[in-house]
């Protein structure tokens, strides 16, 4: 069973072999198995799943997480696998559970030390599943402990990261001042070498932030400048490039340039092959845009089909992105 050959994929960032070859050690694990390499297979596996977008297969592993750091007696890891659950379940549109999830590791952290990093994440997980939630408020109140505890945090990605969350959580609490800051601050730490798309998601996200606040200037074309290009560098989903051409479509309009906006959207849906349920932002969008020209026969076309694909998603469809708080 080569576990280390497991770790120099998750060290190579090769996340495909790291779920290839992780699975088949899965499947080896004996009932006897020292729990220490089995949290090292599982922990290995269900982070792969999280870049993998797959939170099904994460939510699962963070389940057998749970149970592998009671056997091994450590909170600190128990507190870990919560916060992975958490994570998996709020992107799966399991919003009361992810909370539940969140709000647990909060709980069991209160006795960490006040230097533990772990604090961080914890802060993280709770906001987001606050925000999913929709209890802004509640959310907002955590921002002062998370910026408080960044620097325990050696990582300067990870800061970028947590930075990122504080900066889309003052967007949404009406303080785009203070989310232009931490958006800036993301940016400065933020490494497309290590994650180019992170980076990518990043910048269309922030853009989007800054546009809803009806910011336009030119540090919001710079941003949507710097993720069209780390689009073009990688092989973008379907969420991905959806979300990009409705950032594209919307810089458009605050332009005033209301048809190139329009065109966007037309070419972009005229061309695409994916899951309908991924339109929806776009369409809802598209709807706001022709009401907004006086196209409302326009606007109720592209309000039905959001109507249409919102009644029939279900509880594990819907939920936020990673990354995206």
């Amino acid at each position: 069973m080569s576990v280390s050959r497991l770790l120099q994929k998750v060290h190579e960032e090769d996340y495909e072999a790291v779920l290839k070859l992780g699975t088949q050690l899965l499947t080896q694990l004996s009932p006897t198995v020292d729990p220490g390499t089995a949290w090292l297979v599982q922990e290995a596996l269900c982070s792969a799943a999280h870049e993998a977008d797959d939170y099904e297969f994460m939510d699962a592993l963070a389940t057998e997480l749970t149970h592998t750091a009671n056997l091994l007696q450590r909170a600190d890891l128990h507190v870990e696998a919560l916060c992975k659950s958490s994570t998996a379940k709020r992107c799966l549109g399991q919003t009361q559970a992810a909370l539940e999830m969140a709000s647990e590791a909060r709980k069991q952290s209160t006795n960490f030390p006040a230097e533990s990093p772990l604090r961080v994440q914890v802060y993280q997980v709770l906001i987001a599943a606050l925000v999913e939630s929709g209890d802004f408020g509640q959310a907002w109140q955590l921002h002062g402990q998370l910026d408080e505890c960044l620097h325990l945090v050696i990582d300067s990605h990870e800061q970028g990261k947590a930075y990122w969350t504080l900066g889309n959580l003052a967007f949404m609490v009406n303080q785009p001042q203070l989310g232009l800051h931490y958006h800036d601050r993301a940016a400065t730490l933020l490494s497309p070498a290590k994650d180019m798309l992170l980076w990518a998601r990043f910048n269309r996200a922030s853009t989007e932030m800054r546009l809803q606040a009806g910011i336009a200037d030119s540090a919001t074309h710079d941003c949507l400048q710097r993720a069209e290009t780390a689009f073009e560098l990688i092989e973008a989903g379907d969420l991905d490039r959806m979300g990009l051409r409705m950032t594209q479509s919307r810089l458009a309009a605050l332009d005033g340039d209301s048809e190139r906006a329009t065109v966007l959207l037309e070419d972009f849906t005229a061309h695409y092959s994916g899951s309908g349920e991924h339109l929806v932002p776009l369409y809802q969008w598209w709807a706001d845009l022709a009401a907004s020209t006086g196209r409302q026969s326009v606007a109720r076309d592209k309000q039905q089909y959001v109507a249409q694909w919102t009644h029939q998603q279900t509880p594990t469809q819907g939920g936020a992105r990673d990354g995206e708080y």
